[in-house]
């Protein structure tokens, strides 16, 4: 595991299945060291891009928020919001500084999960700044690629708060080298940013449909994995999906919630649906794995010390098909706790973990995000149908009767959403903060220094790039 805070300087690009080369950026900024010469480089983007060149950019931005979907990011959400613990003998910090107590942001736990999400947002970046430069694709071409760069850029904004939540983030980073670090802006108006780049996305895709314009690149086989999103009307829709999710958490922010976003998610989210089907409850583009030299195997295959919190395994309700996720263990006991059951996809000995695809936000999660934007709208019957169809057709259970109140549908969308998306997301650490359930009336005291920590703090490595001093962040 690389120490974050020994990488005070960002990555400015990726390409193709290699690493792109060394270049690395200040506290979100740029500065070119070492020139690469095999592959997309910055001397090209000067010079202008093309067809080629633009589909390295992309599979190097696609990889680079591939990578970002890491074991850490699964284990230390996970942790935190009581699904999962890292049992290793040698590296007691993955329990230690989850739920034992407070994180350390110089330690690997603190500091990660924060330069990947930046250097993807750079790559989107190099992107959206020189697609213009591309003589070789057509107007609408090129709008399509910006919207797709956009789209991705902004997954990568929502990633940033899901584990850092009321610290904010920059989000004027697309600045010159050498240009003052980008100010950080609380979390409200970092939604909001990605509300609107989420729409301006949507904008550039719709300027590709209409002129039945194609992407000017391909995309890996995850983008029809289940369901075809390889063209910009369908991956069009996708955005639409991750608008309503944003829009949902808007609207639940504790400092300032944004009621109106309610509706807006609920908007989204249908024109993302369209008509419910079964078979459709999995589609969304996927993260896809090879055993191929030079390539990424899923980051959990074979890992033997990953185990799932006893309230996970414990807490699924009989008949639950969901339940083939989790298996028996042989009970395992360290730093304090104690676990007897892991996750399916982590068992070594299964050799098709290595290459088990992983999903981004399947529509099963988009029909009980609007379940939830319906039930904070006290829309309980239509909620009581969103969170029955998933509740019924992927858990095999029997249909709820409709919610009598507000806190009988969001108890009854948290386990859905648990279940559904049990280690494929940050979703129920981001529930367990919108609900205010991240404390001991819900939660249990596992060690005696547990603090219902329910966010990651900022890297030491950040603060120190500006100056020693940790930025501070108010909405009015």
């Amino acid at each position: 595991m690389i120490n974050p805070s020994n990488m005070r300087k960002i990555m400015t690009k990726r390409t193709i299945a290699l690493i792109a080369g060394l270049a690395f950026a200040t506290a979100c900024k740029d500065a070119i060291t070492i020139p690469d010469l095999n592959n997309v480089s910055s001397s090209l983007l000067a010079t202008g891009l093309n067809r080629a060149s633009v589909q390295l950019l992309t599979t190097g931005l696609l990889r680079q928020d591939r990578s970002n979907w890491s074991e850490a990011y699964i284990i230390f959400s996970g942790s935190m919001a009581r699904d999962m613990y890292r049992m290793d003998t040698s590296e007691p910090r993955w329990i230690t500084q989850t739920i034992g107590g407070q994180t350390d942001p110089t330690s690997f736990v603190g500091g990660g999960l924060w330069t990947g999400y930046w250097v993807a947002i750079k790559a989107s970046n190099n992107l959206i700044d020189n697609i213009g430069t591309a003589s070789d694709l057509s107007a609408s071409e090129q709008a399509a690629t910006v919207g797709f760069a956009q789209t991705f850029k902004a997954l990568q904004y929502w990633h940033v708060l899901e584990m850092r939540d009321s610290l904010g983030a920059p989000v004027a980073v697309d600045q010159p080298i050498g240009a003052p670090a980008a100010p950080f802006v609380c979390k409200p108006d970092v939604m909001a940013y990605i509300s609107a780049l989420l729409d301006s996305s949507y904008t550039n895709l719709q300027t590709a449909v209409t002129a039945s314009t194609a992407f000017p690149f391909l995309l890996p086989a995850g983008f029809t994995q289940a369901g075809d999103y390889s063209t910009p009307a369908a991956f069009a829709l996708w955005n639409r999906g991750i608008k309503g999710k944003i829009e949902y958490y808007r609207g639940m922010d504790h400092t300032h919630p944004n009621v109106p976003s309610f509706a807006t998610a609920i908007t989204a989210l249908t024109q993302a649906l369209g008509a419910l089907d079964p078979a459709t409850l999995e589609n969304t583009p996927y993260y896809t794995y090879s055993t191929a030299s030079g390539e990424l195997e899923n980051p959990f295959a074979g890992d033997a010390n990953v185990y799932m919190n006893p309230s996970a395994s414990g807490g699924i309700q009989a008949g639950d098909l969901r339940a083939a996720k989790i298996v028996p263990a042989s009970p395992n006991s360290l730093d304090g706790v104690t676990s007897s059951a892991q996750m399916a996809f982590a068992v070594a000995s299964n050799p098709a973990n290595l290459t088990r695809p992983m999903p981004i936000l399947k529509n099963a999660e988009l029909i009980l995000l609007r379940a939830q934007a319906e039930i904070e709208s006290g829309l309980l019957p239509a909620a009581t149908a969103d969170v029955n169809f998933v509740r019924t057709n992927e858990g095999g259970l029997p249909g709820l009767g409709t919610f009598a109140s507000v806190a009988a549908g969001r108890a009854a969308v948290l386990y859905e959403k648990r279940y559904s998306m049990l280690f494929e997301s940050a979703q129920r650490l981001v529930d367990l903060r919108a609900y205010g359930e991240f404390n001991s009336t819900f939660l249990t005291k596992e060690l005696p220094g547990d603090t219902f920590q329910s966010a990651l703090p900022l890297p030491q490595s950040e603060i120190n790039a500006r100056g020693g001093v940790t930025p501070a962040v108010s909405c009015p």
